[in-house]
């Protein structure tokens, strides 16, 4: 991946959250939601890492917006809900 090439795991970059929620896309589309789960939980990761915890931010929301698409999809309504509700509340923060 050529974003961990240029800024490395160890130097937060919205790059890396954008390659990694890509691939989360990729993985969703083809219906490996296990998989994307993964991708998606590592972009939330960078973005908190990038954006911080503090001030609210709508990549971060995106984030949780598609941890709750793949859990919907799998069928997992309650955390869905629950990562839906972060997105939204996040979404009224920013706007």
């Amino acid at each position: 991946n050529m974003d961990l090439a240029v800024y490395g795991t160890e130097r937060p970059h919205p790059d890396v959250a954008t390659s990694y929620n890509n691939i989360g896309n990729v993985y969703n589309s083809m219906g490996k939601y296990p998989e994307a789960l993964v991708e998606y939980k590592k972009s939330l990761n960078m973005d908190l890492a990038v954006y911080g915890t503090e001030r609210p931010h709508p990549d971060v929301a995106t984030s949780y917006n598609n941890i709750g698409n793949v859990y919907n999809s799998m069928g997992k309504y309650p955390e869905a809900l629950v990562e839906y509700k972060k997105s939204l509340n996040m979404d009224l923060a920013v706007y």
